[in-house]
């Protein structure tokens, strides 16, 4: 389990624990039962709310070997959490990850004139959003939306073996998000509306508007 799901987690787990209450303790060590914390040891405990405290998240109370006894939430965690309790409830926000990460993880995986796989996409590390698993049903939607905007290419059906083309690379090697991407990469033009009556020597006024195209309406 990588450092980032353990603080992802850890969080969403301590806000509903605490109820968003900034004065609760928290921790293996406050009469929490080992069963009701998201971590497979007490290692994986420490590493995740240290990664909470670096990230201004939570404030450790630690013994003096220096390992945190308890934490609890500071507001900036608690919105933080609120925040990414939303967007895991949100079916939009996770096929907008889904969609990214599968995209950047073809991109890290596939070999040259060689598809990838996504059925290994599905049982990746990479297959979280904020420490919540993907669905298939979710993994499959992305790989569609990503082939319809020719950034992937597919050998079959559904979870099927995908290629990355030249749209996929130049985007993950942008650094933008899918989405972000497109829209800056929609072509502008020029529109001109031309009025009778107007002045200049033919007796027209002639004004010019810049629009994404196919969007501009005629004055």
């Amino acid at each position: 389990m990588t450092t980032e799901r353990l603080i992802d987690e850890l969080l969403l787990w301590a806000l509903n624990a605490s109820g968003g209450d900034t004065t609760c303790d928290l921790g293996p060590h406050t009469g929490v039962a080992p069963s009701r914390l998201p971590f497979p040891d007490e290692a994986a405990v420490q590493q995740a709310a240290s990664g909470l405290e670096v990230r201004g998240w939570a404030r450790g109370f630690r013994n003096a070997g220096g390992d945190v006894v308890f934490f609890r939430l500071t507001s900036a965690g608690v919105r933080e959490g609120e925040r990414r309790r939303a967007a895991v409830a949100s079916r939009r926000d996770r096929l907008a990850f889904a969609e990214n990460a599968l995209l950047t993880w073809v991109f890290e995986a596939a070999e040259v004139g060689r598809p990838v796989e996504l059925l290994d996409f599905v049982s990746s590390p990479a297959n979280y959003f904020y420490g919540s698993r993907l669905s298939v049903d979710e993994v499959d939607t992305a790989s569609r939306n990503l082939v319809g905007l020719n950034m992937l290419s597919t050998t079959g059906g559904p979870l099927t073996g995908v290629r990355l083309e030249p749209d996929g690379t130049s985007c993950v090697m942008s650094g933008q998000p899918v989405r972000t991407y497109l829209q800056q990469q929609r072509p502008v033009h020029l529109e001109q509306h031309v009025h009778e009556g107007g002045v200049g020597a033919q007796g027209f006024s002639v004004h010019q508007q810049l629009g994404d195209r196919g969007t501009g309406a005629a004055s």
